[in-house]
């Protein structure tokens, strides 16, 4: 029964959206109506400010973070932690508060990793970093998550880190009712670059220069 209620818990912990709360007080904006239409904390940076974006960002991370250390705390088991992260991120993506709608959990999951598994979150981070400098910070993201989802496939980190890879590629494809099988192009932007449209990488951008 504890085991139940610490999951509800982390599941409305992460439900509590930062990015349409500072976009309101900020903008008197619905973050769901601009932008790419998610609470992430980089559509508020870019549709809404540089602070209310980072603000967001910031709390988007500690949402995890908190998950998963009040879990420890009260002595739940690893197994538990890691599925408080990933209740915490199912909350963030789908916020009962928001109608299911929501962000697509990057922030929550690194805040989630930090208390989790510091050092599988610092390994992955460190290809992300390559990647996003050479490519696209888009692609980067899938590289790191998957980097995550290596180094801790053989410990209970992986009730974690291998179902938010998908839901975090699922959140990607929304809204849903917009695709179809005749549209691939958008379902392939939306899905490797996250966007609306295709990316140039990085590095055709520079030499381009």
């Amino acid at each position: 029964m504890k085991e139940i209620l610490i999951l509800i818990f982390s599941y409305l912990l992460g439900s509590v959206s930062f990015g349409f709360i500072f976009t309101k007080i900020f903008a008197k904006k619905n973050i769901l109506e601009i932008g790419w239409r998610k609470t992430s904390g980089s559509n508020v940076f870019k549709s809404v400010g540089i602070l209310p974006g980072i603000l967001t960002g910031i709390c988007d991370l500690l949402k995890g973070t908190l998950a998963v250390y009040l879990t420890r705390k009260f002595g739940f088991s690893l197994e538990i932690q890691s599925l408080s992260a990933l209740f915490a991120v199912i909350g963030h993506n789908w916020s009962i508060f928001l109608k299911f709608a929501g962000g697509r959990g990057i922030g929550t999951f690194i805040g989630s990793l930090l208390i989790l598994a510091p050092k599988v979150l610092f390994y992955s981070l460190i290809p992300f970093l390559l990647f996003a400098l050479i490519f696209d910070t888009s692609i980067a993201t899938i590289l790191f998550l998957l980097f995550a989802i290596f180094l801790s496939l053989k410990t209970k980190v992986s009730l974690f880190t291998v179902p938010v890879f998908f839901f975090i590629l699922l959140k990607r494809l929304s809204p849903i009712g917009e695709l179809s099988i005749k549209n691939k192009n958008l379902i392939f932007s939306r899905l490797i670059f996250d966007d609306e449209k295709f990316h140039r990488m990085r590095i055709q951008r520079l030499i381009k220069k």
